[in-house]
């Protein structure tokens, strides 16, 4: 790995060929002026519009198509010491500010570029602590984040992640595949058996936290069926919250074990299948199920996959809306970045004209606080989540 910038030497400059006139901190490769050969891929400059202003320091990378990520809207000298100091306030909010550690020991640290890291993620996942990085830049501060993290977290296990489609874009070496970090994290009252660094995001889906908290609230009295399960949160939190049945399927094995392990060691009752979301709610008896959560996997990673990653959001929904009972309750999900919160409702509006149910939504949520989202960065609201009552 790199090591970061550890001088205070002039920074190099970079002109854009547009007008800087907002804040978004993104910039393509076709909006910039070719460089000198002063700046190496993921080095840090000074950047200025078509018109001398000055738009702040950020991130430049010629292999990649966003070639400029923005992290501060000033010149930043030393480039290490403001990282530093950005992770510092940026705990300080979860574990002060938030308190997060009163309610769990899974929580986001750093997210991305509402925290002022261009392509990293930081969660703090019981006892390990799990960065995935999907900037180049970002990879070449990596050391010194590292050693202020465990002089933080003394008995912390460090694991790195790599986003696959970040790396070839931007042109990031291979990392070696990190070694599992096997823990148990807590949360409202549950406990969760967390293999960190390996399966979706990080191990632990932390985001969902107030989601699944909501589902436990909601569930007391009624049947329920968690889908696309992954490790059983939504569906434990039912069971907690005195659902009369619970039933959880994912098509990987591995969860629905896991969802039973974890149900077992929480002494709570439910029933865990392998099964396939469609093809389940195809053969489902409409009416069996008046609590439904619907979250499936990321299927737009980006703009390419529109398309037919609408279709399947919608394909599922419409299903879901035809099967559960009348004025039952579905929670429905989206983390995929590339869906807009317009783009999802308007699927959900044509689901449930698909599946000639009247649909009133009670709430919009979104992921936990730990997960910020940045005003002039739309995309750091990636998870979408509508609670409907369906009539």
């Amino acid at each position: 790995m790199s090591a970061a910038r550890k001088t205070n030497a002039p920074l190099p400059e970079l002109r854009l060929k547009v007008r800087a006139n907002g804040r978004h901190p993104w910039f393509y490769r076709k909006m910039i002026q070719k460089p000198d050969d002063r700046l190496p891929a993921g080095g840090a400059c000074k950047v200025r519009d078509r018109d001398g202003r000055l738009v702040g320091t950020g991130f430049y990378n010629p292999r990649a198509e966003l070639a400029l990520r923005m992290f501060a809207d000033d010149v930043v000298t030393d480039v290490e010491a403001h990282f530093v100091e950005a992770l510092r306030q940026a705990v300080l909010l979860r574990e002060q500010t938030l308190n997060l550690p009163q309610v769990t020991d899974a929580y986001r640290l750093v997210h991305a570029e509402a925290d002022g890291f261009p392509g990293l993620v930081l969660d703090k996942l019981g006892t390990a602590l799990v960065a995935q990085v999907a900037s180049l830049g970002m990879l070449q501060q990596l050391e010194p984040l590292g050693e202020w993290l465990l002089r933080r977290y003394p008995q912390a296990r460090l694991v790195l992640m790599q986003d696959k489609d970040w790396a070839e874009r931007e042109g990031m070496e291979k990392l070696p595949r990190p070694a599992a970090v096997s823990c148990t994290v807590h949360e409202h009252g549950l406990g969760y058996a967390v293999e960190a660094g390996t399966g979706h995001k990080t191990g632990f889906f932390a985001d969902q936290r107030d989601n699944r908290l909501l589902v436990r609230t909601l569930a007391k009295g009624r049947a329920v069926l968690d889908l696309c399960c992954n490790s059983g949160g939504f569906a434990m939190n039912a069971a907690s919250g005195g659902a009369a049945k619970v039933l959880a399927c994912d098509l990987d094995e591995v969860m629905v074990e896991q969802t039973r392990h974890n149900a077992k060691q929480n002494n709570l009752r439910l029933v865990a299948e392998h099964a396939d979301a469609f093809d389940f709610l195809r053969q489902a008896q409409t009416g069996a199920h008046d609590l439904m959560v619907l979250d499936p996997p990321k299927w737009v990673h980006h703009k390419d996959e529109l398309e037919t990653g609408m279709q399947r959001y919608f394909d599922l929904n419409r299903l879901g809306l035809e099967k559960v009972a009348r004025s039952g309750i579905v929670v429905t999900c989206s983390c995929s970045g590339s869906v807009s919160e317009g783009d999802f409702l308007r699927m959900l509006r044509d689901a449930a004209a698909a599946a000639r149910r009247d649909v009133r939504i009670l709430a919009l949520r979104s992921a936990g606080a730990d997960h910020p989202v940045a005003l002039e960065c739309p995309e750091t609201r990636y998870l979408k989540v509508a609670v409907l009552q369906v009539r």
